[in-house]
């Protein structure tokens, strides 16, 4: 499996990244895994070292929605990743429960990234 690193957009291709993508755990198209955080996106699979992330945050975003009996409003959680002073990409996660889970894990496991917005 080949890998596309998210800051420089070239390729990587490392066994220790294949492993460490298939132990890592899963929240919708965003996958933790030991020195890196993995992004699917299409056939592509992104990576960044948490290293390399200056800010990781959630961003909600309330978007208007026709519902059956009325319109109201949806919260859409993504996850931001931040590096070199400007935002590399915007993940949207499955829901809110999922957004919790995925940044009280990254608390643990990406050490020395902020971990709030700006």
């Amino acid at each position: 499996m080949k890998f596309t690193d998210l800051r420089s957009g070239s390729r990587v291709g490392s066994d220790m990244l294949h492993d460490s993508y298939k132990k890592g755990h899963s929240y919708g198209v965003a996958v933790i895994g030991g020195e890196h955080l993995f992004v699917r996106k299409g056939f592509t699979v992104y990576c960044i070292a948490y290293s390399d992330a200056e800010r990781i945050f959630r961003r909600v975003r309330r978007v208007q929605a026709m519902m059956c009996c009325d319109n109201g409003e949806l919260e859409i959680e993504y996850l931001v990743v931040m590096a070199d002073g400007r935002e590399l990409i915007e993940i949207q996660l499955p829901g809110t429960k999922a957004a919790r889970m995925l940044m009280e894990e990254l608390k643990g496991t990406a050490v020395g990234v902020e971990l709030a917005a700006p």
